[in-house]
């Protein structure tokens, strides 16, 4: 489909809200609830987290209100919708006759999501795609209108996994809010519909000109690791290299954050609980590879020691994920570097694991 950019204000987002919500979708977003940013549904305009910055860095996270700042994004991400944290799977009564747990296949909008988050989504599919839970809340996902990164964080580094600041494919919808103006692209028909439904008028070439100048600058200033191919050979190289993994986890507390707000991470334990009434549920929950017991078997532990696990965490990222599914596990958004409580940058230990196999 030939690209076609079309021009507009703050308004239009409101509008293009409208719309979605007026064919009978929950259009989901960042938004604030009370002073803190989360992954939600929103109603109108006012709602979206437009206004604010957040200010991140090895384990800092700050939102500070800035007329004129670029919200990225928080420990939420749309897994939350997709793959929640804790899902019903099965019900049981007093006849032990096992239900399946009902899922929520309402149909929603994804607006605002960034394109780290939007990459994040294309590995879920590839994962998760024989999981029915997940599968039918996918399904339920009948538009994402991407925003575009004019201004990546300071732990971003997704120009370095091809995955921002510009979105690529999979979107209907991307907008990239530039001082005072909305440049807006389609990216499937569907898109293109609900762009010539707000009326808006072709953008100008200068408009154009201005966003493609930012969005490099944007990939520059995002593109902060070696070449993936050199990060996955390295990678494998130095995976027998248990006094390096040693090294470079040693501030490592194993506490499961970064499984926590990776929006790629997607390992899950079952939980089963019955109360006095005789009814018995099992659960799903999210489980990260971090965690001591994630390796704990009957009669053994594969992965005993924290450098292990920790091996495990960024080799899976950058190998494995390619291996299984031909895309990275790694998305660039930076959320386990903010969120990592003793600040550890996993571009730096990547970056130390390239320079290690080279030195």
């Amino acid at each position: 489909m030939p690209m076609r950019y079309f021009a507009g204000d703050s308004s239009a987002l409101g509008d293009l809200i409208s719309i979605l919500r007026g064919r009978g979708l929950a259009v989901l977003s960042y938004r604030l609830w009370g002073d803190l940013p989360v992954f939600g549904e929103v109603e109108s305009l006012r709602d979206l987290s437009i206004g604010y910055s957040d200010v991140q860095g090895p384990a800092s996270y700050r939102l500070v209100r800035d007329e004129r700042g670029f919200f990225r994004h928080s420990y939420y991400s749309p897994k939350y919708a997709l793959h929640p944290p804790i899902q019903d799977i099965y019900e049981a009564s007093n006849g032990l006759r096992a239900v399946p747990a009902r899922v929520d296949t309402a149909p929603m909008a994804l607006f605002g999501i960034k394109p780290c988050d939007l990459a994040a989504i294309e590995v879920l599919d590839r994962v998760l795609e024989s999981d029915d839970f997940y599968r039918a809340r996918r399904s339920a996902v009948a538009y994402i209108v991407v925003e575009e990164c004019v201004e990546p964080g300071d732990t971003c580094f997704c120009g370095s996994t091809g995955t921002g600041p510009a979105a690529s494919g999979g979107f209907d919808v991307a907008y990239a809010r530039l001082e005072g103006r909305v440049l807006f692209r389609a990216g499937s028909e569907r898109g293109l519909r609900l762009l010539e439904e707000l009326k808006l008028g072709e953008a100008p070439g200068d408009l154009v000109e201005r966003y493609d100048e930012v969005m490099e600058e944007a990939r520059r200033k995002s593109s902060r690791l070696p070449p993936l191919d050199a990060v996955i050979k390295a990678l494998e190289d130095s995976a027998a290299s248990e006094g390096f993994w040693r090294e470079v986890s040693a501030r490592c507390v194993g506490c499961a954050n970064c499984n926590m707000v990776c929006p790629t991470c997607f390992c899950t334990e079952f939980i089963d609980s019955a109360d006095l009434s005789g009814r018995a549920r099992r659960q799903r929950q999210w489980f990260g590879c971090l965690s001591y017991t994630y390796g704990q078997v009957a009669g053994m532990h594969f992965r005993p020691e924290l450098f292990m696990r920790y091996r495990h965490f960024v080799l899976h990222k950058f190998v494995f994920y390619q291996r299984q599914i031909g895309l990275p596990g790694c998305v660039g958004c930076g959320r386990c570097i903010t969120w990592c409580p003793m600040g550890i940058d996993l571009g730096e230990v990547v970056s130390r694991v390239v320079s290690h196999g080279s030195g």
